[in-house]
């Protein structure tokens, strides 16, 4: 058997431009789904790992690469003399929120959330200081902005405490080591014993992000419509008398 194709030349361009569409869209849903797999199994790990027990433990987990996000952790601290408590805009499903931030050491915790209802006015948040010898809550990791994100938005001011996204830009000072993570801060607690810091970490419930992994349902639809897109196209030819066998 011979194959005779006599390709129209308009279609087959148009054709030709469609596919590389829609291979790419597959590739690129493809990478996403490995991208999100080993999010989800760094995430699973992380959550199911024993608790850290100390600021300094998650120095080392975050120099050697441990997956922390979600992680749950006790340390003994108390808030850094002389730092300002930062109010923190963020975006979250139903409204705007203003969260407190305050740092610990070389680490920052939220401790509290404000609702929108309290107005920036370019003054300095001022809320009660925490008074605790051990905290216990959650390792979360902040992302950056994208480049673009990065030219659009207002840049932080630690000096004036400016209300801004959390961290965006590394602007902050004093976080040498830390400037990527920060602590959802569950738990205070009046007394000094490590031990009983570790076990109230311990039972803290395990948070596990609610991540959806479509990506290979996406790959295939993609794929699918470049198969399609072909089987249409040597079917318009052989209608056409322009495909013989």
């Amino acid at each position: 058997m011979k194959l005779r194709l006599r390709p129209m030349p308009w279609l087959t361009g148009i054709v030709a431009v469609m596919l590389v569409i829609l291979i790419s869209l597959g590739v690129w849903q493809f990478q996403r789904l490995q991208w999100k797999t080993n999010l989800l199994t760094e995430v699973e790990a992380s959550v199911t790992s024993p608790p850290l027990t100390s600021l300094e433990d998650l120095e080392r987990a975050i120099a050697a690469n441990e997956p922390v996000d979600f992680r749950r952790i006790s340390f003994q601290s108390s808030p850094t003399a002389g730092e300002p408590v930062y109010a923190v805009y963020r975006t979250q499903q139903g409204g705007i929120y203003w969260d407190l931030f305050e740092q610990y050491s070389s680490v920052f915790g939220r401790y509290d959330t404000v609702l929108n209802d309290v107005k920036p006015d370019g003054t300095a948040v001022s809320p009660a200081n925490i008074v605790a010898d051990v905290l216990v809550g959650y390792v979360r990791e902040d992302h950056p902005m994208g480049r673009v994100e990065g030219w659009l938005k207002s840049k932080p001011n630690r000096t004036t405490n400016r209300w801004f996204k959390f961290n965006q830009t590394g602007d902050w000072g004093g976080t040498e080591t830390l400037t990527s993570h920060y602590i959802d801060i569950a738990a205070k607690l009046p007394f000094d014993t490590a031990d009983r810091g570790a076990s109230a970490a311990a039972a803290l419930p395990v948070r596990r992000p609610s991540i959806r992994n479509n990506h290979r349902d996406y790959m295939l639809t993609w794929f699918s419509f470049a198969f399609l897109l072909v089987i249409f196209y040597l079917m318009i030819h052989r209608r056409a008398g322009r495909l013989t066998w």
